[in-house]
C-alpha cells in the first residue's frame, strides 16, 4: 500500500535567470513579476526567462588573441587585440560559415579537412596563460582521440592542448603523451554549445579547467606555457599525433597570458554564449525531461546534480535540501511501514538559462540492518603525473548501484610498499566460512616505477620479467585492512615455483563451498600471464597471455597452490570476471588478438575452472560503444548483481583515462546493452575493480568511518597517580570520539588507538599523547623510504597513513604521596629533662652557657609539630654534647680534707696523692663493690651502702656532686647517635 505524504505550505520565490545575456524574448512569454515564464505546449514544467539586461564585457588585461567566428567568408580571422596577427583557415569554404560559428568537417589526419592556424609563438615567454574555446562537438568526439587546439608544434614531445573526448580534459607535457600532466572533467553532450577554459597559473604551479565558467579540476604542474619552447604550429582542431581533425563547431577562441580570476572566467563564458542563447532553453527543458522519479531510501542522500546542471528544492517536511541543492536530510518511514510517495523541485541551469519541475520522489522505509542494501566498489586511478596506482574505496549513494561516492575525499585506502610499488586491477571478495573479506591486486606501477631496460621496455618487460606475486589485504569489518602480504602466483604449496609466468594481472576469485570436499571450501582465483616453457627461465621468444587458476582458503603462501590453464584461445586474453547465477558460471573476458574484445560465455560444468569444461559463448564486442565502437577499447570488466532484482551490471573501463561506463542486463542469456541514464554518476578516472553487495549494517559502517575531520582535536585531560597501572591507564583513556563524516551525513563516534610510546608510567609529569581515529583513511595509504625516498626501490619503505585523523590529550601524572613518619622525640625529651635537673651552681659559666642555648633549642625543635627525625635527633645530639661538656666550679681545696691533695687523709696529715685501696677501680677488700654490683654491701663503717657513679639510683646532683657528671653514659650516647643519627634510640635513665 502506497501514501502520499501531505505537504507543507511553500511559495518559491521568482528566479532571476540569464543575466546579461542581452537575450530576447521567446514567444508565448507571460510576465511574472520580474522575470518572465515559457511554457512549453503539451509540458507541465515551466523555464524561467530573464527580461532582457545589459550586455557584459569579457576582460581585455592580458589578451593576446582574440578571435570571433562570425563572418559568412574567408579563410582569415581578424584578431580583436589591436596589433594582434590573424588566424588563417586551412582547407576553408564559404559553406563552413554559419554567421555565428565555423564549422569544422572533421577526416582523418591527411584528409582535406578544414583546421585553423594560429600565430607562431603566441606563448613561448609567458609563465600562465588562459585558453578559452566556445565549442560544439560531433557525437563522434566522445569516443575519439583528438585536440580541440594545441599550442606547440608539429612534434610529439612538448605541447599544451585540449581535448573533448569522453573525460575533457586539458594538459601540458614536455616528454610526450606519458608525461602529460591532466586537469580532467566529465563527458560533453554532443550539439550543444560549452564554454571550455584551460588556465597554467605558473605562481601557483596548476593547471585548471573550467566548463561554462565553473571550476572542475586542477592538477599541481612545475611546467608553464613557455615549457612549450617549439610553439611554430599552434592550432584549432588539428592534432601533432595522427589523429582525426576535430568535427564540430567553434563560435570564440580567446588566448590570455595571465591566469583568469574565477570571475573573469564566468564573465568570459557569459559573454561566449550571448549567440546561442536561444539554444540553452531548448537544452534545459531536454534536460529536465530526462529526470527520473527518485527512490530515496537513505536518511542521507546525495541526489543527482547532471553535472552540476540540477539543484533541488523542497516543499516536502520530511526532506531538507543543503545549502549546496544536492544534499537531502530525509526522513525515511520506519521499517515495515508503507512507502511515502512526495515530490521535490529540480532547476535546470545551462549558461545562464533556468527551468524547473516537480520531480516524483517515492521515501522508501528504511532497511533493516540484516537487509541486503548498497554496494562498495574497489578500483585504482590512472595518472601519468602522479602516483595513484593505488587501491581506492567508492561506496553507493543508498541502495542506487548508478550512482556512487568516493570514500576517503576519493584519496588512496592502500597503497603498496612492497614488490613494484603499484597496485592495479584490484578486486574484493568474502570468504563466508571465516567472514574475511580480502582485497587482491596486480603487483605492478606503470607510473614511476620499473620500465626494463635495454631492448625490452615498457609493456614488454612488464608481460615477460613482470611480477608473478599478488598483492593481498585483508578485514572482517571493511574498515580497518590488514598490513599488506603477498603470495607468488607460480608456486605449489610447498612454495616451489612450478611454472614461468611472464606477469599476473587482474586476478579475481570466485568461492567455492566444497572445493576440498563436504564443507570445506576455497577460492578459485584467476588471473592472465604469458607463459614460457620451464627450461626458458629467461622468458625469451614470443609468448601469449592466458587465464591461468590456482586454489586458496585465505590467501596465504602456506595455503595456495597453482592450478593451470583455465582461458586458451590461442591468443592474448585477459581481464576475466565471473558471475554464477544458479547452477550457470557467467564469465566475461577480453580478447586482444580476434577483434572480439569483451566477450561472454556461460557453462553448466559445476567444476568450471577445469580445461575439460564446456563453455558457450553469448556475445562478443560487448561496451565497444562506449569507445567509438573499437572493441580493443574497452577491458577491465566488473559484473554485480543488483539487490532483490533480476538485474545484472557490468562495468567496462574505456581505456586509457576514461574509466568505467554502465552495460545492464535483465537476462544474462540475452547479453548486455549499454545503460545510457544521464543521472549515472561515477568519479572520473575511475577504472578497473571489483563491486560487492553490502548489508545495510555493513553499509551504515562504512558511511560512518568515512570521516573527514575530528568534532574536537583536544580532548579532556586525564589524571593519573603514579601508583597507578596499564590498566588504570586502559580504562582511563576514550576509546572512542566523535568525528564529522563525509557528505554532510552527520557525526559518528569511533574507535581510538592510542600512541603510548612516549608516556612513563610511575614517573611524574604531564605527557600530550596522539590518538588515532579508526577512520577508512587511517589505513596504511603511503610510504616512504630510508632518508624520505619515494622511488619505487627506496630502501627500507615503511607505510603509513596519509589520511589518518588524530587528536590529543594530557595525561598527568602526580607524585605519590609521601606517608608521613612519626617522629620519635623520646629520647629528645629524655635529653631536656636531664638538663632541666641540673644546678646550674654548680657548672661553670662557660660551660653551661651552650648548654642553656641547646636546651632552648631542643625545646623549640621539641614544641615544632613539623619538626623531622632529623632535626630532633640533631636537637638531642647537640644537647647531650653540651652536657657532657659541663664543668664544675672547682672546690676551694682538692679532697675533703684542708689539705691540698688526693686521698684520704685523717684531715691534718697531708694526703699522698694516691687513692685509698677501697676507691681503687677492681678492689675486693672489705668495704668494696663488686664491678656491677648495684646493691651495696656493709663494710666496717657500719653497713653505709655505697653506690657507683652512673648506677639508677643515682641523681643529678649526685652526679654533680661527685665530680662524675655521669660521663660514661653521655660519652656513649653521643657517639652512638653521632654514628647513626635517628638509627638508635637512647633510653636516658635518671635516678628519681
Amino acid at each position: 500500500m502506497w501514501q502520499r505524504r501531505p505537504q507543507r505550505a511553500f511559495k518559491r520565490a521568482p528566479k532571476v535567470v540569464a543575466a546579461g545575456l542581452g537575450l530576447g524574448l521567446i514567444a508565448s512569454l507571460s510576465l511574472v513579476g520580474t522575470s518572465a515564464v515559457a511554457t512549453p505546449s503539451g509540458s507541465s514544467n515551466s523555464a524561467a526567462l530573464a527580461l532582457p539586461t545589459e550586455a557584459v564585457s569579457p576582460p581585455t588585461d592580458g589578451l593576446i588573441a582574440g578571435y570571433r567566428f562570425d563572418q559568412t567568408t574567408g579563410s582569415t580571422i581578424a584578431n580583436t587585440v589591436t596589433g594582434g596577427a590573424p588566424a588563417t583557415v586551412e582547407n576553408a569554404a564559404d559553406s563552413q560559415w554559419t554567421g555565428s560559428s565555423l564549422k569544422f568537417t572533421g577526416g582523418g589526419k591527411n584528409s582535406n579537412a578544414n583546421w585553423v592556424r594560429l600565430p607562431n609563438d603566441l606563448l613561448k615567454d609567458s609563465g600562465s596563460a588562459t585558453v578559452v574555446t566556445e565549442v560544439k562537438i560531433d557525437a563522434s568526439m566522445k569516443n575519439t582521440y583528438n585536440f580541440l587546439w594545441n599550442i606547440g608544434s608539429t612534434g610529439t614531445n612538448e605541447y599544451y592542448f585540449a581535448s573533448v573526448r569522453d573525460g575533457i580534459r586539458t594538459a601540458i607535457t614536455t616528454t610526450s603523451g606519458g608525461g602529460e600532466v591532466n586537469a580532467r572533467g566529465g563527458s560533453l553532450e554532443a550539439d550543444r554549445w560549452y564554454n571550455l577554459t584551460s588556465v597554467i597559473d605558473g605562481s601557483a604551479g596548476t593547471i585548471s579547467l573550467f566548463l561554462d565558467g565553473e571550476f572542475i579540476s586542477k592538477t599541481p604542474t612545475t611546467l608553464k606555457p613557455s615549457s612549450v619552447t617549439n610553439q611554430t604550429l599552434n592550432t584549432i582542431g588539428r592534432a601533432p599525433y595522427p589523429d582525426p581533425h576535430l568535427k564540430g563547431e567553434v563560435s570564440a577562441f580567446s588566448v590570455y597570458d595571465r591566469a583568469l580570476t574565477a570571475s573573469e572566467i564566468k564573465t568570459v563564458s557569459e559573454f561566449t554564449a550571448q549567440p546561442h542563447a536561444d539554444s540553452f532553453t531548448a537544452v534545459a527543458q531536454a534536460l529536465l525531461d530526462s529526470i527520473k522519479p527518485l527512490k530515496l531510501d537513505d536518511t542521507v542522500t546525495v541526489l543527482p546534480d547532471y553535472n552540476g546542471q540540477i539543484v533541488w528544492d523542497s516543499s516536502e517536511a520530511g526532506i531538507e535540501i543543503g545549502q549546496d541543492g544536492r544534499t537531502a536530510a530525509v526522513a525515511l518511514p520506519e521499517s515495515g511501514q508503507d512507502p511515502v510517495l512526495t515530490s521535490l523541485t529540480a532547476t535546470a541551469t545551462v549558461r545562464g538559462i533556468q527551468a524547473t519541475i516537480d520531480v516524483p520522489v517515492t521515501l522508501v522505509p528504511q532497511a533493516a540492518a540484516t537487509d541486503d542494501y548498497g554496494y562498495l566498489m574497489v578500483h585504482f586511478v590512472e595518472d601519468s603525473q602522479g602516483y595513484a596506482e593505488k587501491i581506492y574505496l567508492d561506496i553507493s549513494r543508498g541502495n542506487n548501484a548508478e550512482q556512487w561516492d568516493p570514500l576517503n575525499s576519493g584519496k588512496p585506502i592502500l597503497a603498496s610498499d612492497l614488490g613494484t610499488t603499484g597496485i592495479r586491477d584490484p578486486y574484493v571478495t568474502y570468504n563466508p566460512e571465516t567472514g574475511t573479506y580480502y582485497i587482491i591486486a596486480t603487483d605492478l606501477r606503470v607510473f614511476g616505477g620499473d620500465n626494463g631496460s635495454g631492448n625490452c621496455t615498457s609493456w614488454c618487460h612488464w608481460s615477460s620479467q613482470g611480477s608473478t606475486k599478488l598483492n593481498i589485504w585483508e578485514s572482517t569489518d571493511l574498515v580497518t585492512w590488514s598490513e599488506q602480504r603477498q603470495i607468488d602466483l607460480a608456486t605449489n604449496l610447498a612454495g616451489d615455483k612450478v611454472a614461468e609466468l611472464g606477469m599476473a594481472w587482474a586476478p579475481e576469485a570466485t568461492w567455492v563451498p566444497d572445493y576440498y570436499g563436504a564443507g570445506k571450501g576455497a577460492f578459485v582465483l584467476y588471473w592472465s600471464s604469458n607463459m614460457y616453457a620451464n627450461d626458458n627461465p629467461g622468458h625469451t621468444g614470443s609468448s601469449y597471455s592466458r587465464i591461468l587458476w590456482g586454489a586458496t582458503p585465505d590467501f596465504t603462501a602456506g595455503s595456495y597452490e597453482y592450478g593451470g590453464v583455465f582461458i586458451d584461445h590461442d591468443g592474448n586474453t585477459i581481464d576475466t570476471t565471473m558471475t554464477q547465477v544458479g547452477d550457470t558460471t557467467y564469465r566475461v573476458t577480453k580478447d586482444n588478438t580476434f577483434g572480439k574484445g569483451l566477450y561472454m560465455e556461460f557453462t553448466t560444468d559445476a567444476q568450471w575452472w577445469l580445461a575439460s569444461a564446456n563453455w558457450t559463448e553469448i556475445q562478443d564486442k560487448i561496451g565497444a560503444n562506449w569507445s567509438g565502437n573499437n572493441p580493443g577499447g574497452v577491458e577491465g570488466p566488473a559484473i554485480f548483481k543488483k539487490h532483490n532484482e533480476d538485474t545484472w551490471y557490468l562495468y567496462v573501463d574505456v581505456i586509457p583515462t576514461v574509466g568505467y561506463r554502465p552495460m545492464v542486463s535483465q537476462d544474462l542469456a540475452d547479453g548486455w546493452e549499454p545503460f545510457v541514464s544521464p543521472d549515472f554518476y561515477m568519479a572520473p578516472s575511475t577504472k578497473h575493480g571489483g563491486i560487492i553487495g553490502l548489508t545495510k549494517a555493513q553499509y551504515n559502517t562504512v558511511r560512518q568511518a568515512d570521516a573527514v575531520s575530528a568534532v574536537n582535536t583536544v580532548l579532556d585531560p586525564i589524571a593519573l597517580e603514579a601508583s597507578d597501572t596499564a590498566a588504570d591507564l586502559e580504562a582511563a583513556l576514550p576509546a572512542t570520539t566523535q568525528v564529522n563524516t563525509a557528505y554532510d551525513r552527520g557525526t559518528a563516534s569511533l574507535p581510538l588507538f592510542w600512541d603510548l610510546s612516549g608516556l612513563e608510567l610511575g614517573v611524574p609529569g604531564d605527557y600530550e599523547i596522539t590518538g588515532t581515529v579508526q577512520s577508512i583513511g587511517a589505513n596504511l595509504n603511503d610510504w616512504v623510504g630510508k632518508d624520505g625516498d619515494t622511488k619505487w626501490d627506496a630502501a627500507d619503505r615503511v607505510p603509513f597513513s596519509s589520511t589518518a585523523i588524530t587528536v590529543t590529550t594530557t595525561v598527568s601524572i602526580a607524585a605519590a604521596p609521601v606517608v608521613p613518619v612519626p617522629v620519635e622525640k623520646t629520647e629528645l625529651q629524655s635529653a631536656i629533662d636531664l638538663a632541666e635537673a641540673l644546678d646550674q651552681s654548680l657548672y661553670t659559666a662557660d660551660t653551661w652557657g651552650p648548654l642553656a642555648r641547646e636546651l632552648a633549642a631542643a625545646l623549640g625543635v621539641h614544641a615544632d609539630a613539623d619538626a623531622s627525625q632529623a632535626q630532633v635527633d640533631s636537637a638531642t645530639a647537640a644537647l647531650l654534647l653540651a652536657h657532657a661538656n659541663l664543668k664544675k666550679v672547682a672546690d676551694e681545696a682538692p679532697g675533703d680534707g684542708e689539705t691540698p691533695g688526693e686521698g684520704g687523709g685523717d684531715g691534718e696529715t697531708p694526703g699522698t696523692g694516691q687513692k685509698p685501696d677501697s676507691e681503687k677501680p677492681g678492689s675486693e677488700e672489705p668495704g668494696s663493690e663488686e664491678p656491677g654490683d648495684t646493691t651495696g654491701k656493709e663494710n666496717g663503717d657500719g653497713g653505709a651502702t655505697t653506690t657507683k657513679p652512673g648506677s639508677s639510683n643515682e641523681s643529678a646532683d649526685d652526679l654533680a656532686k661527685t665530680g662524675t657528671n655521669g660521663l660514661p653514659f653521655l660519652a656513649a650516647a653521643l657517639g652512638l647517635i653521632l654514628l647513626g643519627a635517628g638509627a638508635v634510640r637512647y633510653q636516658v635513665r635518671r635516678n628519681l
